[in-house]
């Protein structure tokens, strides 16, 4: 009878956070005229209350970084020392320590006088509207994502929902993708929401030993898919939003291609198929399903990851998120995005770069191949620098192309780079720069000749 109580109060910890958590995250409803999911709306309706805040809340949050930071660094205080989120996230090399603390300055920059700064031209001018823009639009909503995915998050990544889809999804997503079934989870995550949610959450299964190294490189570079809101936003950039139903078609066909092909070519195929710190819980729970059915099983295997957690645990997986995003991704996106974007705005350095891309696209019979190409190397800064390349682009036809390469390429190095780089997810920078690389060309393959289809 114990059994018996105690299995059904196990099943409903299960039940009802995971069908919160489907709720919450991956059911997209209209709301005020738009259509996004709760988490989706939660996090546009904090930031309009946030507007013309930016830079106050964005400077707070670095303040206490690099506070925290120094502290760690200098003084070595218990109470840092012992808690192995904040050491985890204020810890690193020099290059780390000096990013977190360099942040500050720049957003005190934005905050106190950055506004009177693009009038007077020069290179002091550049300076102050590109760390304006990392600041009020990407660090900003990075704050607020965190926010959301700090209350929200462990309602499908801590009560079974994953492992349950894992044991469905894992027949087809091995042989095809070589990533375990899991990882549809993130895919959907990213899909609904954004690209640095599903880097969240593979990160976090990575860490408790679901994925190898290979399988979580492949899943963040390869597997992820674009937001389809993020896509959006994208289009009315480019001023080509009427043809979303032509752009998510393309954008998705191509994307799924290129989740079975990237795992299978160097270079993620060489990242060795090794648990983070050895830790193995992927095969660790399969000794016990041979008596079981599909159903069964999945139902046990999320069952019995309900069971352990409380509301101890659960506010101790927000708060290992929260410090994460705040702590150090925060301060990491606008010291290096600041100095990716200014680098990439005063130098020649994409003009060299978009050479290459340049000659392939004409030679597969892209127009305004140059325009093109200039947009995918600001692409792997930020998605949404291209569209400054995008919007000089005359055709409707080479705007599809541009936006469809932007999204394709999946990686940039202001959200996805550097949430990947300040996980445990042995990727480096080289890595990340090939597998870009590699998507645009394959990508370029199928969606020109689409793009004359489409818009002849």
């Amino acid at each position: 009878m114990k059994s018996a109580t105690q299995d059904k109060k196990s099943l409903l910890k299960f039940l009802i956070p995971s069908l919160l958590g489907i709720l919450i995250f991956l059911v997209p409803f209209p709301l005020r005229g738009e259509m996004n999911t709760t988490i989706g709306h939660a996090k546009e309706f904090l930031m309009a209350s946030i507007e013309g805040r930016q830079p106050f809340i964005v400077s707070a949050v670095v303040l206490m970084a690099a506070f925290l930071t120094l502290a760690a660094k200098f003084f070595s205080p218990r109470w840092i020392m012992e808690e192995h989120i904040l050491l985890e996230n204020l810890g690193g090399g020099p290059l780390w320590f000096a990013a977190r603390v360099c942040a500050l300055p720049i957003a005190l920059f934005v905050l106190l006088g950055a506004r009177y700064y693009p009038e007077a031209g020069g290179a002091l001018a550049v300076f102050a509207e590109k760390a304006s823009f990392i600041v009020d639009n990407l660090a900003s909503r990075l704050i607020i994502l965190a926010v959301v995915l700090g209350i929200w998050a462990p309602l499908i990544m801590d009560f079974g929902l994953v492992q349950f889809i894992a044991v469905f999804a894992s027949p087809v997503m091995r042989p095809l993708f070589r990533v375990p079934g899991r990882a549809a989870v993130d895919c959907v995550a990213s899909w609904l929401g954004s690209s640095s949610m599903g880097v969240v959450f593979t990160a976090k299964m990575y860490d408790a030993g679901y994925y190898t190294d290979r399988e979580a490189a492949a899943i963040v570079c390869g597997f992820s898919l674009a937001g389809i809101y993020n896509i959006y936003a994208i289009a009315e950039l480019f001023d080509i939003e009427y043809a979303m139903p032509q752009i998510l078609s393309v954008v998705y066909f191509t994307m799924a291609l290129l989740a079975a092909v990237m795992p299978r070519v160097w270079p993620l195929s060489s990242i060795p198929d090794s648990y983070y710190r050895g830790r193995d819980n992927y095969h660790a729970h399969k000794a016990g399903r041979r008596e079981h059915s599909t159903f069964s099983w999945a139902l046990l295997r999320g069952t019995a990851c309900a069971r352990h957690m409380n509301a101890r645990k659960y506010l101790r997986e927000s708060s290992a998120i929260i410090c994460a995003l705040l702590l150090s991704t925060v301060p990491l996106m606008i010291t290096f995005g600041t100095l990716f974007v200014v680098v990439a705005e005063t130098t020649r350095i994409v003009s060299v770069l978009s050479v290459p891309a340049a000659a392939v696209l004409e030679a597969l019979g892209a127009a305004e191949a140059d325009i093109i190409a200039a947009a995918t190397v600001f692409s792997f800064v930020d998605h949404f620098l291209a569209a400054a390349c995008g919007r000089l682009l005359l055709t409707e036809q080479a705007r599809f192309i541009c936006i469809c390469l932007s999204i394709t390429g999946l990686i940039n190095l202001t959200e996805v780079g550097l949430h990947v780089w300040h996980s445990n997810i042995p990727l480096r920078f080289w890595q990340m720069t090939a597998v870009y690389v590699m998507r645009v060309f394959l990508s370029a393959i199928v969606v020109i000749p689409a793009a004359d289809v489409l818009f002849p």
